[in-house]
């Protein structure tokens, strides 16, 4: 698994690590790989240690000693970087209706302080500034894509 570019590499303030952990490929890297594909397709359910352990065929010992070898992070706090990422991806592609609340919950979240303190951590910005920010973007975006004649009507 290349570990660059896994979406869940993105930062290791959420894990507690400052440095990413060494790549060691061993004979748990298919378990590693169930487990990581079965927490990213289940993000908005409550999962369970245990019950990511029996999706990858280990033990909760064995997952958490491949995940933290392979990640540097617990299989919970991996578990955590991977619903704080898909939080992101909402909030930059966010719809108008979109709020911050619906996406944390949408994605797992249930403590809202928590999920705020998680997020800019990792990220670096508060989870509104992410939102506030994209909302400019793509407002600035469409209106160099109006033609002139609709900016100055519309400005009228």
């Amino acid at each position: 698994m290349n570990t660059a570019a896994n979406p869940l590499q993105t930062s290791y303030c959420a894990g507690g690590a400052s440095t990413p952990p060494a790549f060691h490929p061993t004979g748990w890297d298919a378990a590693a790989r169930r487990a990581v594909d079965f927490i990213v397709s289940r993000l908005d359910e409550p999962l369970s240690i245990q019950r990511v352990a029996r999706a990858s065929g280990v033990s909760t010992r064995t997952l958490h000693r491949i995940i933290r070898r392979q990640y540097g992070v617990s299989p919970m706090a991996l578990l955590r970087r991977a619903r704080l990422a898909r939080v992101r991806r909402e909030l930059l592609a966010a719809s108008p209706g979109t709020t911050v609340t619906t996406a944390a919950l949408a994605c797992g979240f249930s403590h809202l302080g928590r999920f705020s303190q998680c997020y800019a951590c990792q990220f670096g910005e508060s989870p509104s500034d992410t939102l506030r920010l994209a909302r400019a973007a793509r407002a600035a975006s469409e209106a160099r894509r109006r033609p002139p004649a609709a900016t100055a009507a519309a400005a009228a």
